[in-house]
């Protein structure tokens, strides 16, 4: 499980950086374009806020796993290891419960933008299905974190598992 986790982890990240990295290179780029040579291409501008949107997407599923969200730990953090294991669970499930609603709603778009061809106004056309794909795809590994994390808290727990990393 380990290996998995950490193949899980590393894929994450590298997906991230590599978005972050291209919506760099194409904002650096659109810059350049805009004021040094007067051109500013709009389909540009639209890929970036895709890409950062999708990174952070990713990104938010990363901060699950190293319990990273922000969350009123100064008092939480002060309780009893076994009252703060219960508001560690409580809060996880209502987390849980939340990303699965959202991803329900997430695929109904996804799917209602997919039958209806809904495209973007710009000139690229580009098809909006793949953006809102971004929602159901981060809260699918948001909730696949929390329901690790759940198991841990009932089965598997370990005092350490109630610090950040």
């Amino acid at each position: 499980m380990k290996k998995f986790l950490g193949i899980w982890n590393s894929t994450e990240k590298s997906i991230a950086g590599l978005l972050g990295l291209i919506t760099t290179g194409l904002a650096f780029t659109n810059t350049i374009l805009r004021y040094v040579f007067k051109y500013s291409p709009e389909w540009m501008e639209e890929i970036i806020v895709y890409l950062i949107i999708w990174a952070a997407f990713i990104v938010a599923s990363i901060l699950v796993e190293e319990k990273r969200h922000v969350g009123a730990t100064f008092l939480v953090e002060r309780l009893p290891t076994k009252m703060h294991r219960l508001v560690a669970l409580a809060t996880s499930l209502l987390a849980l419960g939340f990303c699965i609603l959202v991803l329900y709603l997430g695929w109904a778009i996804v799917h209602i933008a997919y039958v209806s061809d809904e495209r973007s106004l710009t000139t690229m056309r580009y098809p909006l299905w793949i953006f809102y794909l971004s929602l159901p795809v981060g809260l699918s590994l948001m909730a696949a974190r929390y329901v690790r994390r759940i198991y841990r808290l009932l089965f598997r727990f370990d005092p350490s598992d109630l610090k950040e990393h």
